[in-house]
């Protein structure tokens, strides 16, 4: 879906003029309003809600969605994004009334006159591996946050993972929890259906109810590393797939397919916006499109719904941000030529307090959940999303339907753990259908071997890619801090693996989209 703003609204997707009301609509969604036998219904269905309530749209408006509005009557241009941000939606404000927007960066780099880094952006995923709040690596380009909408240049946030807590005794929760998931997985069931299966106690849940709700269980897919290299998530798998007799696909994810993966992911994703798990995520994803598999069911948001992070387990606000750090300022001034970070003067650890200060909660924990929300769980949808649109697949998330969400948001946030056992609640009303050596295992959590496999044959590899040369790539970050950063994985027998990834995604990010633009060297014959 993409569109301009000017006098009027333009754009392609589901588009629809309702003539009586003078208002225009660009949309797209994942299942907004199920029961609705048309897009035009569907369409009125938003026109109405946006009527009944204009200075509230989109609350209580249900599905994942990105929306272009024209109000005539009004005056009035708005943009809006689904409440937990499964859809991305960028714009591009321009001179005057102008605004460009589209679900992918590519719509709206047309309004640009060139691609230029944005520093903050780059300053944020150097530290915590994600642009905090609407940044993205093209200055000029602003991705709308979560549950938030864009009305007449400014920006509000009608949604926030505050808790409401209730009083219920815990066998009511726990029988209110399944219910609730099963209800959701079977809205997402598809007869093309797949499912991510890393045998965690989220998706081995969504694949079990996935199985009893279709009668049949679903082809299902792990990532499998090198055998030198441990990562421990294929066997939990396996033993989920026995129970029920399902195929559990193993894709491989070695070091081989890592340099044309990474290229491929970082044109797909548009930015370097994630950390290493998304390269096995991107091989099951290929392989799924392979075997037929378009829709794929993930147990993405239980983790910051039911208090899955080790973080969880005695976490307190002055402890949150170092837990969270990839490169600290030190390393940042080592890595970056001090130029750079002078004209940049930008602060990520102030921008994440900020963040912070602003995420409600009656508990330490409870406002932590909420910035996991906010920062993880919002930019691994829009991660997601791209992934699986790159395979023209669809990735579902029951644990992220609004009755299931707004179910967990009204448990008190310790009852979610048991002594020192994360997703206590979550874990008791799933209990009788998975093995116990899922519910008993310790969270791996991302735990992709980067480290490990790049010592595996991506030596010349990384010292190649890293290779000093005329890209301004260089003007941004000093040789010297690269090769320090291999001398210490290689030599020195640190495990950098996450830092190194870092540093091969934002340099494969200048390779896409901002070395093109250099002119070549007068007496290139090319050029």
């Amino acid at each position: 879906m993409h569109g301009h703003f000017g006098l009027t609204l333009t754009g392609e997707g589901i588009v629809y003029e309702d003539l009586e009301r003078r208002i225009s609509l660009v949309w797209t969604d994942h299942g907004m309003t199920p029961g609705r036998t048309s897009l035009a219904e569907s369409s009125r269905f938003i026109v109405d809600h946006y009527c009944r309530r204009p200075d509230a749209f989109p609350e209580n408006l249900p599905g994942s969605f990105a929306i272009a509005l024209y109000d005539a009557g009004r005056q009035r241009r708005l943009l809006a994004r689904d409440a937990f941000g499964t859809i991305p939606l960028y714009y591009a404000p321009a001179a005057g009334r102008d605004t460009r927007f589209g679900t992918r960066i590519a719509h709206v780099l047309d309004e640009l006159s060139e691609t230029r880094l944005n520093p903050a952006a780059l300053l944020d995923f150097l530290t915590f591996f994600w642009a905090l709040d609407g940044k993205t690596f093209f200055r000029g380009v602003e991705l709308l946050p979560q549950g938030s909408v864009w009305d007449n240049g400014q920006v509000r946030r009608y949604f926030t993972f505050k808790h409401r807590p209730e009083e219920r005794p815990r066998k009511e929760w726990v029988s209110a929890i399944r219910d609730a998931l099963t209800q959701a997985v079977q809205a997402t069931l598809a007869d093309d259906l797949g499912c991510h299966l890393s045998g965690g106690v989220d998706s081995s849940a969504v694949t079990m109810l996935a199985t009893q709700l279709r009668g049949a269980p679903p082809p299902a897919f792990v990532a499998e590393f090198p055998d030198s290299v441990p990562a421990g998530e294929a066997q939990y798998g396996q033993l989920v797939a026995d129970s029920i007799g399902a195929e559990l696909i193993r894709v491989f994810a070695g070091p081989e397919r890592f340099p044309e993966a990474l290229s491929a992911i970082v044109r797909a994703v548009e930015e370097p916006k994630c950390h290493p798990p998304v390269f096995p995520r991107f091989l099951i994803e290929s392989e799924a499109k392979t075997r037929g598999c378009r829709v794929l069911l993930t147990g993405r948001g239980a983790d910051e719904i039911f208090t899955g992070y080790e973080w969880h387990r005695a976490e307190t606000l002055t402890r949150s941000q170092a837990r969270r750090t990839v490169f600290t300022a030190e390393d940042r001034a080592a890595l970056l030529r001090p130029e750079f970070l002078s004209a940049a003067d930008y602060s990520p650890a102030e921008a994440y307090e900020a963040i912070l200060a602003d995420c409600a909660g009656g508990s330490d924990l409870e406002r932590i959940m909420a910035l996991d929300a906010r920062t993880i769980l919002a930019n691994w949808l829009v991660i997601d999303y791209k992934i699986s649109g790159h395979f023209q697949n669809e990735c579902r998330a029951p644990f992220l339907d609004t009755n299931l969400v707004n179910l967990g948001l009204s448990i008190p946030a310790r009852q979610k753990i048991e002594g020192d056992r994360l997703k206590a609640l979550l874990k008791d009303a799933v209990a009788d259908i998975l093995p116990a050596a899922v519910l008993d295992r310790p969270k791996i959590g991302f735990r992709t071997p980067m480290g490990e496999m790049m010592r595996l044959g991506l030596k010349d590899y990384m010292r190649d890619a890293l290779a000093a040369d005329s890209s301004p790539f260089w003007e941004v970050f000093n040789p010297d801090g690269a090769a320090l950063l291999l001398e210490r994985h290689f030599v020195r027998g640190e495990n950098l693996g996450w830092q190194l990834w870092a540093l091969l995604s934002i340099r494969e990010w200048f390779r896409a989209f901002v070395d093109r633009q250099r002119p070549r060297e007068t007496g290139d014959r090319n050029a």
